[in-house]
Formats: structure tokens, sequence, C-alpha cells
């Protein structure tokens, strides 16, 4: 009898445990499937990302996905992503996140403020960090930026500075977003700055990762005379850099490969790497340093710097180009000054399309 009892008693026990098992959240999904498990290492803070694009788009997201892999190493972080989520269900994304349990959830784009915004008030323990953002709100949203302001004002200096018609041009998506308004609204002011005779032309497409777009607006912009033609783009940047090349236009890179391709069109490429950004803002919630509002980093961060210009190893901008002259007056008029003064903001008018 008591043989019986103690079999019994074992079957009940491994019924248990393996119902106790088939309820268990193994570990977080860690790929494009959409929200992941918050389960595995209880003592690691868990990171999910929002993509509005493909992670490997050699461009904007990828910038992204490469730095949420930054904060799994060196913030020795949980994290997970989604990518090529569609605004109608970006809310739904970042409230799956947050109910199963993750720390931070960071929307790799500014068209996920208002939603996290929204969100935030629902899930108050979370720490909702927005990327490329204008305000955040507290006392859990975060913006977090680079300063668009900064490096606009830097390319239309640059601009101003070298174009031989006194017409440049603008390549960019998002109209009306504050960063946008930001980044195209410091272009102009820094190509005036520069050459106070200098007409610039903006043309917004739809889709930052059209390269037909992308490619008709830079031929609408050399139709006009325009031998500079600065861009802000996803995928839709070869469109630009193909007809700057085929016609001898100046431009801006993303990476070496495109000073490679366009070595005599290219001016510089610019590096924003997101990686020691993400890191810091995660650290900074792990230290309970973190909050609600708005964080930019850019010339007055130099410990870490929101960007830098590359041309080569040894040059920032292009040396047949920008001669030694203009590379110390930009040091003096553009990085010193938003050094002593970093912050500024610009409106849609100031960054509408057509030419001023």
């Amino acid at each position: 009898m008591k043989k019986k009892l103690l079999s019994l008693a074992v079957v009940l026990v491994l019924s248990m445990t393996l119902l106790a098992g088939c309820g268990k959240d193994n570990g977080a999904d860690s790929n494009d499937s959409g929200a992941g498990g918050a389960g595995g290492d209880e003592s690691k803070i868990k990171v999910a990302l929002l993509l509005p694009g493909s992670a490997n788009d050699k461009s904007w997201n990828q910038i992204g996905y490469d730095a949420l892999q930054l904060i799994a190493g060196e913030a020795d972080a949980e994290i997970a992503f989604s990518e090529n989520v569609a605004p109608a269900d970006q809310l739904q994304a970042m409230r799956d996140y947050a109910g199963k349990g993750y720390d931070v959830i960071i929307g790799h784009g500014g068209q996920y403020e208002d939603d996290m915004i929204s969100i935030g008030k629902e899930f108050p323990d979370t720490q909702f960090v927005v990327i490329a953002g204008a305000k955040g709100a507290e006392p859990n949203v975060k913006a977090v930026d680079t300063a668009p302001w900064q490096y606009g004002y830097a390319y239309g200096y640059i601009a101003g500075k070298v174009t031989s018609s006194n017409k440049i041009g603008f390549v960019t998506g998002m109209e009306g977003v504050a960063t946008m308004n930001n980044l195209v609204g410091g272009f102009r002011d820094g190509a005036k700055a520069a050459n106070p005779d200098v007409q610039s032309t903006v043309v917004y497409i739809k889709e930052m990762g059209d390269v037909a777009a992308a490619r008709e607006a830079a031929l609408s912009l050399k139709s006009t005379g325009c031998d500079v033609i600065i861009h802000e783009l996803n995928a839709g940047t070869q469109g630009v850099i193909d007809v700057c090349k085929e016609n001898n236009i100046l431009t801006v890179g993303r990476s070496t490969a495109d000073v490679e391709y366009a070595p005599d069109q290219v001016l510089t490429y610019t590096v924003f790497d997101w990686g020691p950004k993400y890191v810091d803002v995660v650290k900074q919630v792990l230290d309970g340093k973190i909050s609600g509002g708005f964080h930019f980093y850019g010339f007055n961060t130099p410990d870490t710097p929101g960007f830098e210009f590359n041309y080569s190893s040894g040059n920032g901008w292009n040396p047949n180009v920008v001669t030694a002259e203009i590379e110390e007056a930009f040091q003096k008029d553009v990085v010193e000054m938003f050094k002593a003064d970093p912050e500024r903001t610009y409106t849609v008018e100031d960054a509408k399309s057509g030419t001023v």
C-alpha cells in the first residue's frame, strides 16, 4: 500500500512540474517576429527596439539594430526587436513589449513619439525612449536626438561655401516632423550664414527608402541648376548619389563605400554611431538618472559625439573641394558656435518645401 501511495505522489509531483513548465516564458525572442517574451535572466535589464524598416537596410534602420547589439554586450542587457513596424501597428507592438515586462522600449524614429507619450501613462514603470524625438514627456518618455539642427547647419554651411552656382538642394522625407524641421531649417540657416547669396531648394519624398523617387527629386534639383545636393534618406540615398555621380554634383554619403563609389562628388560621409548613445541611455536607466523630456548629442557632447564627418582617415571633408581655409572657418563658425550655444529650434515654415 505504501509503495502505491509513493508512486502516486511521484506522478502528481511530475504532473505539477510539467504543468508549471508549460506556462513558463523561457526567454526573450530577440528576432524580427514581433514582441518577444521577457523571461530569461531576471537580473538583466530587458530592452526592446522597434524599427520602421528592415534591420539590414544598410542605412537608418540598421544603425538602430547595430546599436541594440552593442547594448547587449556593454550594458549586459537582454534584447529583442521588431522590424518593419507599420504606423498602424506600432502602438500595439509597444503594448506587447511593455506587457511582457521589458524595462526599456526604444522606438527608432520620431514617428514613434506620439504613441509613446500616449502609452507611457499606461505603463508608468516602463522607460520609453524615442530616437530622433523632439520633446518626450515626464515622467517616463525620453526623446533623444543627434541635434539635427547642428549637423543640418554644418551641411548647409559647407554647401554654401563650395557652391559655384549659388543654388543648392536638399532631398528628404517626413515633412512636418520636428526632427526634419530642425534638420532642414538648420541647413538653410547654415547655408545663408556661409553665403548670403545662396538659394536652397527642398524636395520631400513620401518614402525615405524609395530609390526611384529620390532619383527623380535629385534630377529635378539638377534641372534648376543646383550643384550641391544634400540628402537625409534611408535606402533612397542611393538614388541621390547616383544622380550626383552621373552629373558631377556635390553631395554627402553614409559610408566609406559612398566615398569609394563617388570620390569626386561626396563631400563627406556622416557617422552617427548610435551605439554609444544607446548604451549611454540604457546605463542612465540602470543608474536611475533618466526619466522624461528631451536630450540631445552634438558638438557640445564630445565624450559621446552626436555625429562625425569623415571623408578619409585623415580628412573630415573632401580635401579636393573643402580647402583648409574653409575647414578653419567651419571650426570657428560652426563647431565652436554650437559648443557655446548648442540648442536651436526650427519650425515647419523654416523647413517648407520649395526655394528660399
